[in-house]
């Protein structure tokens, strides 16, 4: 049996699918990976039994589903963002015109179920876990240090540090927020510069009291923090379990890193309060910095510089303390199971073992899938930094690097 898993973003989605790939070979299954703007050619290349997308939108893996489908191919779906399990984010999530061409949807969560339960279709969920919250990599939790040390910043720049625009369009690239009434976008804009104006006040009055280290985006240059704070550590490196093993409380805004945390049994602090936010932004009650649900919730929240230092000043235990008495670390686990994930995705794929039918590889399209590829790096460039090429050396070690424990 052979089976396609899309990627859409190589830094989000790899965790765990070393180990998959290499336990399904077990069992004569053989897993491939490619990313999305290859699809076509990937799916009449290998002929697969199944194909994994990681959404269902109209502008990425819509096209994919509707192909698949005709060609009669078993589609899962397994979410590469999750952990926002509102009405109004899964019906978007979710589209009901495609959700029945999916055989099987892989939740991360029974609360991601929820919603696909009340449209009707318990039958096509499998409550899975991800592998990225796996039970192995949370054999060796973080030690419970009495004093805080270390304090690890996750950065939360997109625009001006050059993810997704050139640093050198962002007029061009703002004007046309402005001319299509993008007001959201002109407002997450906004908070970049309030994110760093506040970084560099709170790291002022704390930076001669703790170790700081700031983790740094797979897509944004070190050399720009290096730069801007040469006085603390950067870490550079993609895995988020590392940086996670080096620090003793997270100081967070609104990001998924708070469930990684709580995860690794460490505390976590959002300076969320202490921004200065656009109206639009905190209008936005779904997935805002102030959404009541989802992972922007679960964390400390001090109402400002003075309350987050006394906070940091705590023993981490205390801190741990607060954090289950809010039951954080209860409503990280709703968001995100953590179980026997790689468990669950070989059991699934063997079930299906036996009812795959014989396909053929066709090596004629070969050349046609090196021509996209070459197409790909010569003129799409645009994603690249976010797409993994499987005959590629540094992808193929990156995903060796993600493997679980």
């Amino acid at each position: 049996m052979r089976v396609i898993w899309i990627i859409d973003n190589k830094y989000r989605e790899l965790y765990g699918l070393y180990d998959l790939k290499k336990k399904l070979l077990d069992h004569k299954i053989k897993l491939y990976l490619f990313h999305i703007p290859v699809w076509k050619t990937a799916i009449d290349l290998v002929n697969p039994d199944i194909v994994v997308v990681p959404n269902l939108a109209k502008s990425s893996c819509a096209p994919i589903v509707k192909y698949a489908s005709k060609k009669k191919i078993n589609i899962f779906m397994h979410s590469s963002e999750g952990m926002y399990y509102t009405d109004e984010i899964q019906r978007v999530k979710y589209p009901i015109h495609l959700i029945k061409k999916i055989s099987k949807f892989l939740v991360w969560s029974k609360m991601d179920a929820k919603f696909l339960i009340k449209r009707g279709f318990k039958n096509k969920i499998v409550v899975s876990g991800n592998l990225k919250f796996d039970t192995r990599n949370y054999i060796n939790k973080q030690k419970n240090n009495k004093k805080i040390k270390i304090i690890g910043i996750p950065t939360h720049l997109r625009v001006i540090s050059g993810i997704g625009v050139s640093k050198n369009n962002i007029p061009f690239f703002l004007r046309n927020l402005i001319e299509n009434h993008a007001k959201a976008r002109i407002g997450y804009l906004k908070f970049e510069l309030e994110y760093i104006e506040s970084l560099v006040r709170i790291l002022k009055e704390i930076g001669k009291d703790f170790e700081i280290i700031l983790k740094v985006s797979p897509f944004e240059d070190p050399k720009i923090y290096e730069k801007t704070f040469p006085e603390f550590k950067i870490f550079k490196s993609n895995d988020i379990r590392d940086f996670m093993k080096k620090v003793d409380v997270i100081l967070n805004v609104y990001s998924s890193t708070a469930i990684d945390a709580l995860k690794f049994n460490i505390p976590v602090i959002s300076i969320t309060k202490l921004i200065n936010w656009d109206k639009t932004i905190l209008s936005d009650k779904n997935k805002g910095p102030m959404a009541k649900s989802g992972a922007a919730s679960l964390s400390i929240q001090p109402k400002n510089t003075n309350e987050l230092k006394k906070l940091l000043h705590k023993d981490k235990n205390e801190l741990l303390r607060l954090c289950k008495n809010k039951n954080f670390f209860k409503k990280a686990d709703e968001l995100a199971y953590t179980c026997d994930a790689l468990g669950n995705f070989t059991n699934l794929f063997l079930e299906y073992q036996n009812k795959a039918s014989s396909k053929y590889f066709n090596y004629l399209m070969y050349l046609k899938y090196i021509a996209f590829e070459v197409r790909q790096i010569l003129f799409r460039r645009k994603r690249s930094k976010t797409l993994y090429k499987f005959w590629n050396y540094k992808d193929r070690k990156l995903l060796k690097s993600f493997r679980l424990p």
